[in-house]
């Protein structure tokens, strides 16, 4: 990949300098209103039962050979130190064949404006006997930013219409905990 931002910067006689700021600069992302939303981030009710952030998550698949999931630790304040952040998703039902959710964490602006920065990216595959599933966000090197986060859930790619629901979440410092 390096090679060919380089060969791109050499064809088009950029300094390399300007492409490396370019490569690691932050993506910050406005806030959108999920699609289901009424007067803010209402969830989308036709696809979630609940959608809640918690301290972990585990597969339970005792269920009649249904794979439901197990929150372990509903929190939506976390210490600076906590190793991961999960956003555990409940479907009402799931009468898709099989599907994908992207769920984007996202710092926001500490000035109330409606941005902010993308931080990370995750996936979760759903299929048939799935009744729920989760996204994460294990903690990234020196701790979680203290802050406030949202994450965007988006149906199967991330688009102007593919928002279905937030989920938001605080960040503060160790000590604080």
């Amino acid at each position: 990949m390096r090679l060919v931002i380089v060969a791109a910067v050499v064809l088009l006689g950029l300094p390399l300098a300007d492409a490396a700021r370019a490569q690691t600069a932050p993506v910050i992302v406005p806030l959108v209103n999920p699609i289901g939303a009424k007067g803010g981030d209402a969830q989308f009710q036709g696809l979630f039962r609940k959608v809640v952030t918690a301290r972990g998550a585990e597969l339970d698949d005792s269920r009649a050979g249904q794979h439901t999931i197990k929150l372990i630790g509903l929190a939506n304040t976390f210490p600076a130190d906590v190793p991961a952040v999960y956003v555990v998703m409940e479907l009402l039902q799931n009468a898709f064949a099989d599907f994908r959710l992207i769920g984007r964490f996202i710092l926001e602006d500490p000035d109330g404006k409606p941005v902010g920065t993308l931080l990370h990216t995750d996936k979760a595959q759903f299929e048939n006997e799935d009744t729920g599933g989760f996204l994460v966000m294990r903690q990234p090197t020196g701790g979680f930013p203290v802050g406030r986060y949202r994450v965007e859930i988006h149906y199967e790619a991330v688009n102007d219409i593919s928002l279905l629901t937030l989920a938001r979440f605080t960040v503060v410092s160790a000590a604080a905990k």
